[in-house]
């Protein structure tokens, strides 16, 4: 049997397009010859579980929120990484959030809420708060998000963030958007628990993604890329393909 993990936005979903038909039809005769296919995404549940079902893609597990939340294929919680509510606390008193004037996403193992206005989600995916305090008050928050003008302004404002807090988040960054997990968790460690709770230690794991949240898993897992990805993620990957569908059909 082998598994593949695939990273979402920017991979299986193609930008301005969507997911191609001809990756859905390989992910179906992928899971046809006994394979598994899952998505790796930087997306809570329940906004991945929107574009699967509209897509129609079989799905046999989800890693979400960047290896912080893992989901079966029915979308049931298998384990969840809770950000600390006294590290939130304590950074939404700093001049982080302080000076920051735009949209944050925090999601839970249910629900995605967001703070200010976020135009890159539907606004009716989005369980609006009023005061960002209102976000200690969820229960069991397992990703913070924020959004910036591009990539160096993102790297930048992690790299404040983790002199100011050091050991407390890690930042898993994609684009110029910037999500803040529990300190270690990424999705190369999301996969590493998932195979250890499936009992897939000796299955061919095949692992796609795009951008730098992704890079973690590409170098754990000597994983692949897609030719739009940035340079640094040609260098890292072992291959390079023109979509997911690409790799699984060449890889059956």
């Amino acid at each position: 049997m082998k598994i593949a993990f695939s990273d979402y936005d920017g991979t299986l979903s193609v930008p301005g397009e969507g997911v191609p038909a001809e990756t859905i039809e390989a992910v179906r005769m992928w899971r046809s010859a006994g394979n598994k296919f899952g998505i790796v995404t930087g997306r809570d549940h329940s906004l991945i579980a929107m574009e699967t079902a509209a897509y129609k893609i079989p799905v046999d597990f989800y890693i979400c929120c960047n290896g912080a939340a893992l989901h079966d294929t029915t979308g049931t919680p298998m384990a969840l990484t809770h950000l600390p509510r006294a590290a939130m606390e304590r950074f939404f008193a700093s001049k982080h959030v302080r000076t920051y004037e735009g949209g944050m996403l925090f999601f839970t193992a249910e629900r995605a809420y967001s703070y200010r206005l976020r135009t890159d989600v539907p606004p009716s995916c989005l369980t609006p708060l009023e005061r960002i305090e209102d976000a200690l008050d969820l229960t069991d928050v397992i990703q913070m998000g924020m959004k910036f003008s591009d990539r160096a302004e993102t790297l930048a404002a992690f790299s404040a963030i983790d002199a100011d807090f050091p050991n407390t988040f890690t930042g898993n960054m994609n684009r110029q958007f910037l999500d803040l997990n529990s300190a270690g968790v990424n999705k190369s460690t999301g996969i590493a628990d998932l195979i250890r709770r499936r009992g897939w230690e000796d299955a061919d794991l095949l692992i796609i993604g795009d951008d730098r949240n992704d890079l973690a898993m590409i170098e754990a897992y000597n994983g692949f890329t897609v030719k739009r990805a940035q340079p640094f993620m040609h260098e890292a990957a072992r291959a390079v393909y023109d979509s997911v569908g690409a790799m699984l059909r060449d890889r059956l």
